[in-house]
């Protein structure tokens, strides 16, 4: 790569040795730099990433120092799921521009990827000040990596209006009009890209079995190719209807819904991979519901509606949040209970554990994991003999990062066991070989902490005032274990460490969890249906009274 450095003069020959003055030579470069740069954003629109990649890539040799040219490299190897590819592309485009605002908060998300939590205060910092300066138009952003960095509520939300921006049509598109006709039921349409294996599955699929087909029809638009596995024919059976619209364009899949007389509309995505926002902006039902997949505002005017319950979103948060609060009466999240294993759950000796001693255990994704609450893990270690840290496995940077910051608290690396990954089914009856799920924060565990309960796991949590940092207490707190929740560091590590070293205690609180997954409500998925079914109910007959 040849970079073209501005003389004293820019009416000087260029550097480059073309003969030409340096404001004629180098302005003809960025234009041909420019070419590649339309070319690459118009094969991101037709999907064809690797093709993109390497359209800015020729960009970037043209005009080295345009700082969004390497963002946008980055955003490719992301989209392409090489995250370690992403790093060098962001770091550079720090280096020409500091302040660039989605480049601060990717890389940092990487970093917290990777573990690698040299100078992280500081660049958190740094995310903090460019989401309290507030949406610069000029740039594009990505609310998804603040999520996990100490932001405050207030935050999260300048950063998803931000996001929204960019998807937010010249002309505001109006609620499209729907009437019922006679002895047609509601129909309701769930569109995502995780139509397939994927944690949301894992917690929708028993309700879309379980709704009442004679009130309700049912509609699914998928944003890839269909799966042909098991998990995604057994999708297609839960739905009456089954669109792939993977090679649709965004107008067309509006269209389609709109067609389809669709009355409430589930965004399952929200900011996340492979989701196509831009459906949402078009208006394509009457009302439309941020759901499951993006578990915080997503800033927008145009969605209605944030599926919850009021322990997530309490009256007093509400102000951070742009939809309406659709409150479940017991708790946000639903379950597929049918992927508890009957089988007995394996051994310690079988998930590679020590047979004796106490096992912490954390299956979060590691950019979750924090220095403070790893401090306070290691201080767990060390105080509870004989004990390890079972965490899921993660990449090969991660897991070093993370085997040498227990080794600088003094903790033998070898007490941190990682579990390879498995099919959904093994991972949740693995649980039960542990002993206390070790929540993380500011970003906590939601499809996790739901595995942990279910397979008779206990779980420690912290929660703060964002969405993402209040889940599994929400699931706590309806399954009839609040003590089990806290809200300081100092009070988690005292509920951890008591319940680690008081086994009767611990015992008691296992044997509760027991009795009361059949009796409380987290995962009676027969109620949650028909309390679902009454909410979809209720709001579509507000709407329709309006």
């Amino acid at each position: 790569m040849t970079t073209v450095v501005a003389p004293a003069s820019r009416n000087a020959a260029c550097p480059c040795g073309s003969g030409r003055r340096f404001k004629d030579c180098h302005g003809a470069l960025r234009a041909t730099a420019m070419t590649w740069v339309r070319r690459a954003l118009a094969e991101m629109q037709a999907r064809r990433y690797a093709a993109a990649e390497a359209s800015f890539r020729e960009a970037a040799k043209l005009d080295p120092d345009e700082a969004r040219i390497h963002a946008d490299i980055a955003t490719l190897c992301i989209l392409q799921k090489r995250h370690d590819d992403a790093e060098a592309p962001l770091a550079r485009a720090l280096e020409l521009e500091p302040a660039h605002p989605y480049a601060l908060c990717v890389y940092t998300h990487i970093r917290q990827r990777h573990c690698a939590w040299s100078g992280l205060s500081e660049l958190h910092r740094r995310v903090g000040e460019a989401l309290d300066r507030g949406i610069d138009a000029s740039y594009q952003f990505s609310v998804f990596p603040i999520l996990s960095m100490p932001t405050t509520p207030a935050q999260q939300r300048v950063g998803a209006e931000w996001t929204a921006s960019m998807f937010a049509p010249r002309v505001p598109v109006p609620r499209p009009s729907l009437h019922g006709r006679p002895g047609e039921r509601l129909r309701i349409g769930f569109v995502t890209s995780d139509f397939r294996p994927h944690p949301r599955v894992n917690l929708m699929m028993e309700l879309w079995e379980r709704i009442d087909r004679s009130r309700f029809e049912m509609f699914a638009y998928g944003l890839l190719p269909r799966d042909e596995g098991p998990v995604g024919q057994r999708v297609e059976r839960a739905f009456e209807h089954f669109v792939d619209v993977a090679a649709e364009p965004d107008t067309r899949i509006a269209q389609r819904i709109r067609d389809d007389r669709i009355a409430i509309a589930f965004d399952l995505n929200g900011y996340t991979t492979h989701a196509r926002e831009r459906v949402f902006a078009l208006r394509p039902a009457p009302l439309l519901v941020n759901a499951i997949g993006f578990q915080c505002t997503l800033g927008t005017t145009w969605h209605d509606y944030i599926l919850c319950d009021r322990f997530c979103i309490p009256e007093s948060l509400q102000r951070f949040y742009s939809e309406r609060p659709l409150y479940m009466p017991h708790v946000l999240y639903p379950s597929d209970t049918t992927r508890l294993s009957k089988d007995a759950a394996p051994s310690r000796a079988a998930c590679g554990l020590p047979e004796h001693g106490f096992v912490f255990c954390c299956f979060n994704n590691a950019y979750k994991i924090l220095p403070d609450v790893f401090a306070v893990w290691m201080r767990l270690l060390a105080q509870v003999p004989d004990s390890v840290l079972w965490l899921l496995e993660t990449g090969g940077p991660a897991k070093a990062n993370l085997r040498r910051e227990a080794a600088t608290a003094g903790i033998d690396p070898q007490r941190l066991v990682f579990a390879p990954r498995a099919a959904v089914e093994a991972h949740v009856a693995r649980n039960a070989a542990a002993d206390l799920f070790l929540d993380t924060f500011p970003y906590g565990a939601h499809t996790t902490a739901n595995d942990a309960l279910l397979a008779g796991l206990p779980l420690v949590t912290r929660i703060g005032e964002t969405l993402v940092s209040r889940i599994a207490g929400s699931q706590l707190a309806t399954i009839g274990l609040p003590e089990l929740i806290t809200e300081t560091l100092a009070d988690y590590e005292a509920q951890a460490l008591s319940l680690a070293t008081q086994p009767t205690r611990l015992a008691g609180i296992r044997e509760r969890l027991a009795i009361q997954r059949r009796t409380m409500p987290l995962f009676d998925m027969a109620q949650y249906a028909r309390d679902f079914e009454a909410a979809m109910e209720t709001i579509w007959r507000e709407h329709a009274s309006a």
